[in-house]
């Protein structure tokens, strides 16, 4: 039987999950929007999206959730909703892939957003329920470790330099929303090359423009130290997304096939490699890890250490604002 999944939040990403779960096999049952006067137009979205889809609209989560009995939920409504819609999907028996950051709050409640992150993956571990973290870009690892094992590269670089761009929008434009919204992807992979990786705080110098925030700082590894780079930054014109392990970099590019489907791009010097969509990796791990034949790409655990370090890295640039 199909696992039956539904999509909270309307707004872009969420189209890309409904696509990637059907694709994934897995029956899209509904989805959740704020306001009722845009359920008719959400659902076309999703039809032109997944042909076969035949799901109902809500505007409430739990009426959706009592309804439908989803077997997971796609959490992908504004940040500050993520930790309540998560929880509510959890305690009505749902598995759940929650959209990046799993908690945010704001600047005035960093504490609160660690103590709902503990609670979250604690209801996860005591319902039995999978909780993950859609920060797909971990995918990109194993193909990376081949590239680097081909060029005989050290296993741990003196220097790592990771970039995230996005396209310009209404919102997360700056400072701390900028970062909050982009950071954890490169933070993800920082944290799955280096599980014990430890931040060492009086290291964090951060450089910022109008559109950007750039993010300088040692990593203390066992017996090493790794001076990594993270920048962010939303605009117009056309985006960078890579990693660089000492001067070697590799950027991440989109790309379309003749048979419509979204494809990821490694591309380096004058080579490239196409590999599967991350985001349907990400998708492809949680459904695995729901019938027990796989793990997330992030799991309860790293969704918990990416929050450390998210929460972390905004206050060194509170303080650094203060100064």
């Amino acid at each position: 039987m199909a696992v039956r999944v539904a999509v909270v939040g309307v707004r872009g990403v969420v189209k890309f999950h409904a696509q990637w779960f059907a694709r994934e096999g897995c029956e899209v049952v509904a989805f959740v929007a704020s306001r009722p006067e845009t359920l008719p137009q959400n659902e076309a979205a999703l039809k032109a999206l997944v042909p076969h889809f035949s799901g109902r609209g809500y505007t409430e989560l739990r009426q959706m959730l009592v309804s439908e009995r989803p077997d997971a939920v796609s959490v992908c409504s504004p940040h500050a909703l993520h930790a309540a819609h998560a929880l509510e999907a959890l305690t009505n028996g749902a598995h759940v892939l929650c959209e990046k950051p799993l908690v945010w709050l704001g600047t005035e409640r960093l504490e609160e957003a660690l103590a709902q992150t503990s609670a979250l993956v604690e209801a996860a571990t005591n319902l039995g329920k999978v909780l993950a973290v859609n920060t797909q870009y971990v995918a990109a690892i194993p193909a990376l470790r081949q590239l680097w094992r081909e060029r005989s590269l050290p296993e741990v670089p003196e220097r790592l330099t990771l970039v995230m761009e996005a396209k310009v929008r209404e919102r997360d434009t700056s400072g701390v929303d900028l970062w909050v919204d982009l950071a954890p992807h490169p933070l993800s992979l920082l944290l799955a090359l280096f599980p014990d990786a430890q931040l060492e705080p009086d290291s964090v110098v951060f450089e910022e423009g109008s559109d950007w925030l750039t993010a300088h700082f040692q990593v203390h590894l066992r017996p090493a130290s790794l001076r990594t780079t993270i920048s962010v930054r939303r605009h117009s014109g056309p985006l960078e997304r890579s990693i660089a392990w000492d001067d070697f970099k590799v950027r991440f590019e989109p790309f379309v096939g003749e048979d419509g489907v979204y494809r990821i791009c490694l591309c380096w010097d004058n080579e490239r490699a196409l590999v599967d969509d991350f985001m349907q990796v990400s998708i492809r791990r949680f459904v695995g890890a729901l019938t027990g034949v796989d793990q997330p790409l992030c799991d309860a655990s790293m969704a918990a250490r990416q929050m450390e370090w998210l929460v972390a890295l905004v206050r060194e640039y509170l303080a650094m604002k203060r100064r």
